[in-house]
């Protein structure tokens, strides 16, 4: 079962826009990573070689933990995190709500709570998925993946395609099916505590900002995730360590 369905049969809160709230943040777009510099060729007797450029350069990032999981992170230097713990049903929840440098909320990690708590018909397209090493250590069964898709509602009228990177045990298929990764036929979650579930130690969520997850369409999709922005965002996600 993926994470969003579990979500599905157990439940969610709608904790994040709390803390975000509680935060004074705003809605708006990350801002972008630096690139690399040109390397130029040596002068010679001979044309010189063509310039070639170098890849660019890891952003420098910061190491983030929870504290009441052993789960840590890495996120890029410019952003800002700010935390959150509290009582959930039988369980703890907490959040970190990390905003750019210009202040604008950009992610939300947490652990035992989430913001997804409605659904409507969609059309999906996993755009890329794969494993988790820092997590393949925990006692998730099955293990932690990750997914990056996009899901585009099938009414008139509605909302815009939406973007979602997500933390999960299985990859949602292409195809019809319900927003964030539901199956067709899956309930509508709602707001409750979430209760033990003997396939994970404890759930970890991964929220896109509410503009940033607005990516328009298949093709925007797919653009972002390869852009400096998105891959900061899947870096955040690849660091993700249970130790």
């Amino acid at each position: 079962m993926n994470a969003p369905l579990r979500l599905a049969a157990a439940g969610a809160g709608l904790m994040l826009a709390t803390v975000l709230a509680a935060c004074g943040m705003p809605q708006a777009a990350p801002g972008t990573a630096p690139s690399g510099s040109p390397v130029i060729g040596t002068v010679s007797e001979t044309p010189a070689p063509t310039p070639s450029v170098t890849a660019a350069p890891t952003p420098e990032t910061k190491a983030f933990s929870f504290t009441t999981q052993e789960l840590s992170l890495r996120y890029p230097k410019e952003w800002t995190v700010k935390t959150n713990t509290f009582p959930f049903g039988t369980v703890t929840a907490e959040t970190a709500a990390f905003t750019d440098a210009a202040g604008e909320p950009v992610l939300a990690v947490s652990i035992n709570s989430s913001t997804y708590d409605y659904a409507w018909p969609v059309q999906r397209t996993v755009i890329e998925s794969g494993a988790l090493p820092g997590l393949a250590s925990g006692d998730w069964n099955p293990p932690m993946k990750y997914a990056f898709y996009v899901e585009e509602p099938q009414s008139t009228g509605g909302p815009g395609a939406v973007c979602t990177a997500s933390v999960l045990q299985e990859v949602p298929s292409d195809g019809p099916g319900q927003l964030r990764g539901l199956p067709v036929e899956g309930p509508t979650p709602v707001p409750s505590p979430m209760p033990e579930d003997q396939s994970m130690p404890y759930f970890i969520g991964f929220e896109l900002a509410s503009e940033v997850e607005k990516c328009g369409s298949v093709a925007g999709a797919k653009a972002w995730w390869s852009s400096a922005e998105g891959r900061q965002f899947k870096a955040v996600l690849l660091s993700l360590t249970a130790s």
